[in-house]
């Protein structure tokens, strides 16, 4: 995993992810893009409601790919800002997921009892929230194809044989379970919560659970291209274990020749 000043990582990212944009380079700038729009989407069959934003590139022609954004414990459709206008600006449709049980209300007004509000958040880093989160991504697209095919003028650009997903901390771990993160279990392994319409990945500071005893089954699965980034002092947040050490595991055992 190569080190790179802070600076340029937007810019590794988008590179990670221009081979979705048939012909598109990073020169091909799309300026005054329109103003994001913002939305909440309900889930029928889960009774859940998934807020998300929506961007899209000015005057850009159509079959534009579609870059996913998954936020981190705690936070919100806010999240990925930076990173989104600079891939919109470059001609990808962006959508930002935000995830309820692991976004900000976990969080926001719990200022009273000393570790209340880390407690709250180490309690919804869990298994069930990334299956939800997971089953997210999943209904995004679905609703996605479901408005485009209904002539959503918005959406009429975006390309939705090209998608990536990007994410960062748990939204990391969202994008790497899309991608084909198995856990390990007696017996063997079983793929976690594959979505097959992914067919890129950028995960921001990702982890390894420090009680998997074999990685490199857990994400040696994942055959999709993936650029994993973070950094020496991304350490231990919410006391789940995780180490800068840790955050590299995941790259490490990757197979796939797109890593």
């Amino acid at each position: 995993m190569a080190r790179v000043p802070a600076g340029t990582w937007s810019g590794l990212v988008l590179a990670g992810l221009l081979w979705l944009s048939a012909g598109a380079t990073a020169a091909d700038v799309i300026a005054g893009a329109p103003a994001p729009v913002d939305a909440t989407w309900r889930d029928a069959a889960r009774q859940r409601d998934v807020p998300v934003r929506l961007r899209a590139p000015a005057g850009a022609p159509a079959a534009r790919p579609v870059i996913l954004f998954s936020h981190g414990l705690g936070g919100s459709r806010d999240a990925g800002t930076h990173w989104a206008e600079h891939w919109a600006a470059h001609g990808f449709f962006v959508v930002h997921l935000q995830h309820p049980g692991s976004d900000e209300s976990v969080w926001k007004g719990r200022d009273g009892r000393p570790g209340e509000k880390a407690g709250a958040l180490k309690a919804a880093a869990s298994g069930p929230q990334l299956v939800a989160r997971s089953r997210d991504v999943a209904f995004v697209l679905d609703e996605l194809a479901r408005r485009k095919d209904a002539g959503d003028p918005l959406l009429a650009g975006a390309d939705l044989s090209r998608v990536g997903l990007a994410g960062h901390s748990f939204g990391a771990h969202t994008t790497l379970a899309a991608a084909g993160q198995r856990v390990v279990r007696p017996g063997g392994a079983e793929p976690l919560l594959l979505e097959p319409r992914i067919r890129a990945a950028v995960a921001f500071s990702p982890a390894a659970n420090p009680r998997d005893p074999d990685p490199s089954t857990s994400f040696g699965a994942i055959r999709i291209p993936v650029m994993s980034l973070t950094g020496t002092r991304d350490g231990d947040v919410i006391g789940n274990g995780a180490t800068p050490a840790q955050r590299v595991v995941p790259f490490e055992n990757m197979k796939g020749p797109g890593k």
